[in-house]
């Protein structure tokens, strides 16, 4: 579908003829499911993510969809990336992401975790979007599970007997958000962000800020919840997660490297959906690759990792690969949460720097793909 215009509104502003057919996109796209679709997730958040927008996009004088989305100079992204997963044109018909980024006068669009029905750009990155089916309830699905990934889970159950061991007054509870609990999390991942060298996605301010509006969200079937593990009065592990109707968005785990040898991430998690069972269908645990996530799964959807052009260009910027695109990755989470040049600058070096040391990446190789991407992209110009 060709667009004709676009209207640039704010979250609050969407009316009851824009929810009605907001709803009437989700009902005909059945891949649009969990949080990150839920318009209440834009409406909550939204006087806390800098520069965060929708757009309504025509057709003429036909009102077809919404794009939710933050600019960043003249880049856009998905509305509060990085803590954004998933994203998608809110639509029933096909539309060309170019025409919006057009429209937008933009340059660029980035996304990562993008649900679209067909290769959105030249040369996208396939990714996959993971969640365990557990709508036949916890005991049918660890059982199934069980059987295809015998010695993790072996391992696992192992570990749970030291830890009742050791520590037989440990306590799990299922519980919405807590002042406590939030603040717990983000010193946990912020922690950890030091020690591996990653980018502070809390060191902007809004993303926490973020976090704390989502955690006011009082509907029984939309907000955040938190398992949490605890001994006394410690707590010991917390993740945080995102429900939205009958699916479960799992989104920040962590705990104290004190327990790690008690695998109570891999626990965390498995005692979340025991308590979610009955009530959640789906539990989402992202697009990453990381180890865990395969044997406690059971399903995949397709996504997409990439940017798109305003206009197409000579030589296409989309083929990169390896080592590129885990630099290109980490550079829009930087992008994304540092509205300033002097905090986007810091990130771009921590991230040069990280190469450097884990790649043996040569100084002018790895500048070579951050200070292009941070200068020559209109971040810092306005729309």
């Amino acid at each position: 579908m060709k667009l004709t215009h676009i209207e640039v509104i704010t979250a609050d502003q969407l009316n009851a003829a824009d929810l009605a057919l907001w709803s009437q996109c989700l009902k005909q796209r059945p891949e649009l499911w969990g949080p990150y679709f839920d318009v209440r997730y834009f409406q909550a958040i939204a006087k806390t993510v800098p520069q965060a927008f929708i757009a309504r996009l025509y057709s003429g004088d036909r009102l077809v969809g919404f794009f939710p989305f933050q600019k960043r100079g003249r880049i856009i992204q998905a509305f509060a990336a990085p803590l954004t997963d998933f994203q998608a044109v809110i639509a029933v018909e096909n539309i060309d992401l170019s025409d919006i980024v057009s429209l937008l006068k933009a340059r660029c669009f980035e996304f990562q975790g993008l649900i679209d029905r067909s290769a959105p750009c030249e040369s996208p990155r396939p990714q996959k979007r993971l969640y365990a089916d557990v709508s036949a309830g916890f005991e049918t699905y660890y059982s199934a599970n069980y059987e295809q990934h015998k010695k993790v889970f072996r391992n696992t159950e192992r570990c749970r007997r030291n830890l009742n061991k050791d520590y037989p007054d440990l306590v799990f509870s299922w519980e919405p958000v807590t002042p406590e609990a939030l603040k717990w999390i983000v010193d946990c991942k912020r922690s950890q962000y030091r020690q591996s060298g990653l980018h502070d996605v809390f060191a902007c301010g809004w993303t926490a800020d973020m976090l704390r509006a989502l955690a006011k969200q009082n509907s029984d079937d939309f907000g955040l919840m938190a398992g949490v593990y605890r001994h006394g009065e410690r707590i010991i592990a917390v993740e945080v997660a995102l429900k939205s109707g009958s699916d479960l968005h799992l989104w920040f785990p962590g705990y104290d490297p004190a327990f790690a040898r008690y695998g109570v991430g891999i626990l965390m998690t498995l005692d979340i959906m025991k308590a979610v069972s009955g009530h959640v269908k789906r539990v989402d645990f992202g697009c990453g690759d990381e180890a865990y996530k395969s044997p406690l799964t059971t399903h995949f959807e397709p996504c997409w990792e990439g940017h798109v052009l305003a206009a197409p260009s000579r030589q296409s910027v989309n083929r990169i690969n390896g080592l590129r695109a885990q630099l290109m990755r980490r550079l829009r989470i930087v992008r994304a949460c540092e509205l300033k040049l002097s905090g986007q600058l810091h990130g771009g070096w921590q991230i040069v720097r990280r190469a450097i040391k884990r790649s043996r990446l040569s100084v002018s190789m790895a500048v070579s793909v951050v200070l292009p991407e941070l200068l020559l992209r209109g971040t810092y110009a306005g729309f």
